[in-house]
């Protein structure tokens, strides 16, 4: 995780607006200890970001920005690999499509802080990476309610069927093989981007149907 995120400080009512309560349930959650909370000088209290988020991973609860990622028009892809070459060319790729955004890391544990930061629509993934790796940084996103089906493609040069089955388990949706032309990237995305409006206008349909009943 980055320092900027690391270091966020929250107040109570921000605290509320995340997590979709009321300011005087988050007062009754930090004076029950269900999490800590820091007090200024000025006697306001401030809830850190980390203490936030493993308290909303605890009890499942979702974060009011999941609202606003359903309603933006902006596709958001996060790339990570350990090869800033291979970023920059994928960058140069996506410009050429209309509202994508691409957001590049070249390490897993920066990915989690962008994750969480921007909630992308789709994750490209890099599988041999030091540190942590793309197996494991795929099984920490499909373990995470918040995340769990966000389509992760693993991007990688492994192209046997072991690996690929390891790819599967791991909760990668599908893989694009190295090298790989500009178009099979473009349509994939262009794919991806289709299930997500397709998905949304379903589930508008079920919202209308619940009214109607």
């Amino acid at each position: 995780m980055d320092s900027s995120s690391a270091n966020r400080l929250y107040t109570t009512h921000e605290v509320a607006r995340l997590l979709g309560v009321t300011p005087i349930t988050v007062i009754r959650w930090i004076e029950s200890g269900r999490f800590k909370c820091y007090t200024t000088v000025g006697g306001h209290r401030r809830v850190d970001h980390a203490e936030l988020l493993k308290f909303a991973q605890a009890y499942n609860l979702p974060w009011r920005e999941d609202e606003e990622v359903a309603e933006r028009k902006e596709f958001i892809v996060l790339e990570v690999d350990d090869e800033p070459d291979m970023l920059d060319m994928v960058h140069d790729i996506l410009l050429s499509l209309p509202l994508v955004k691409m957001i590049g890391v070249t390490n897993a544990f920066s990915a989690g802080a962008k994750l969480v930061e921007e909630h992308p629509d789709l994750i490209l993934l890099d599988v041999l990476m030091p540190e942590l790796d793309g197996f494991e940084f795929a099984r920490f996103v499909r373990q995470d309610p918040r995340f769990r089906t966000i389509p992760i493609v693993a991007v990688t040069g492994l192209k046997n069927e072991t690996d690929k089955a390891r790819m599967m388990r791991s909760g990668m949706s599908e893989v694009l093989f190295k090298p790989f032309r500009p178009q099979d990237l473009i349509g994939m995305i262009e794919r991806f981007r289709l299930l997500k409006k397709h998905a949304k206008g379903a589930g508008h349909d079920q919202e209308d149907s619940r009214e109607v009943a």
